[in-house]
């Protein structure tokens, strides 16, 4: 081991030429800088700023695969999608009532759903067979 380390220590290494580190005087009336000039034209901005807000949401896997065919279809995404029915329900009350009725069932619905599976999860842990 040292017979390498010696053979290291020994080994000859390149030489590089030294460098003129010396600082040269800048007249003070002279603008440095890193980044080049860039002309930046002016873009008339939109009226109007679109705000959004991430979420999840979970769906139905079977309505998600048929919503996500739809809106592939169509060219647009599932939030647009959603946005757009959202509005249009709300400037017909007959259709939003209608969407309320079945939204509701299907909330009766999950909620069943969601209590059999506590109630069932509960019996495990407590040391009740099915």
């Amino acid at each position: 081991m040292s017979d390498a380390l010696e053979r290291l220590k020994q080994r000859s290494r390149p030489t590089v030429p030294n460098r003129d580190a010396s600082i040269v005087p800048i007249p003070l009336d002279t603008q440095i800088s890193r980044y080049p000039e860039v002309q930046i034209s002016t873009v008339q901005e939109p009226a109007q700023v679109l705000q959004t807000k991430q979420t999840t949401m979970r769906l139905e896997q079977g309505l998600i695969d048929r919503l996500q065919d739809l809106c592939r279809d169509n060219s647009i995404s599932r939030e647009v999608m959603i946005e757009a029915m959202f509005e249009y329900c709300e400037a017909h009350s007959d259709i939003l009532e209608s969407v309320l009725l079945e939204a509701k069932e299907k909330n009766e619905q999950r909620q069943q759903v969601a209590n059999q599976k506590r109630a069932k999860s509960m019996m495990q842990r407590f040391g009740h067979p099915n």
